[in-house]
């Protein structure tokens, strides 16, 4: 197993992305903290993985709360006595133009896009820089790089995350704490499906003809960049954005 004797702390966990990656994690020997906002999804996910006999600790913490973020850090400090990865992927999307967005619109995107990867920063790199080890990975998008209509709000803060990752990766390399990103082209998470739903199939459609493999990916096809970073196969990456597109940056926007 590549993350025995570690322990993962992930955001988002109780879909999508998160939920996919925290199994994952626990399945390669990982004990891992779970974050969510939704208790009784949250218990559920955790209660599944601790039947398979995995080591996991569920918190309610909403990452647009400072207090709630250093609260989670601190006990799964006090449980697993120390956190080797951090994996910063709790998310909102504000599809909208930029003229009819409010200034409301963009504190509470940028809030849970972006500031909530600073606060898990700020609370977890001390322990890392104490045991002079430690991998942080934010989960970013190719939105960060590419133009989108109507997704300003959720592409300036992908792009600043990968802007945020670079400095500090250079900033604590000799602290041997690594920064990287990844950045997933269209996944079909829930919170594609709900688009899905409210705009029909011709999203779906529209999405698979932008990637190269001509489909979105599924949830589960990120794993194996996030294992990769988190574990010791990667100690001499730093700094780095893992795209895992399906190949939707090498083809022209339709």
């Amino acid at each position: 197993m590549q993350l025995a004797h570690k322990v993962a702390l992930v955001t988002g966990a109780s879909e999508g992305l998160g939920l996919e990656i925290a199994r994952a994690y626990a399945r390669e020997g990982a004990a891992v903290a779970l974050l969510a906002r939704s208790s009784d999804k949250l218990q559920a996910r955790a209660a599944e993985l601790a039947t398979e006999g995995h080591r996991v600790l569920p918190l309610v913490c909403d990452v647009g709360v400072t207090a709630q973020v250093e609260h989670a850090v601190q006990a799964t400090l006090s449980t697993f006595g120390r956190i080797d990865i951090l994996l910063n992927n709790a998310a909102v999307a504000i599809p909208g133009d930029i003229t009819d967005q409010t200034d409301e619109d963009w504190n509470r995107l940028l809030n849970i896009n972006l500031l909530s990867v600073f606060r898990g920063i700020k609370f977890v790199l001390p322990g890392m820089i104490a045991q002079r080890s430690g991998s942080i990975i934010n989960m970013a998008s190719i939105q960060g790089d590419r133009s989108w209509d109507h997704w300003t709000t959720y592409a300036a803060a992908k792009g600043a995350m990968k802007a945020m990752t670079r400095q500090l990766a250079g900033q604590y390399g000799p602290s041997g704490v690594r920064f990287n990103c990844i950045s997933p082209g269209a996944m079909n998470t829930p919170m594609n499906q709900a688009r899905r739903e409210k705009e029909g199939d011709a999203f779906y459609e529209a999405n698979m003809r932008l990637h190269a493999l001509g489909r979105m990916g599924r949830a589960d096809e990120v794993n194996g960049a996030a294992i990769y970073l988190a574990s010791d196969a990667s100690t001499f990456v730093t700094g780095t954005d893992l795209v895992v597109d399906g190949g939707l940056s090498v083809l022209p926007r339709a």
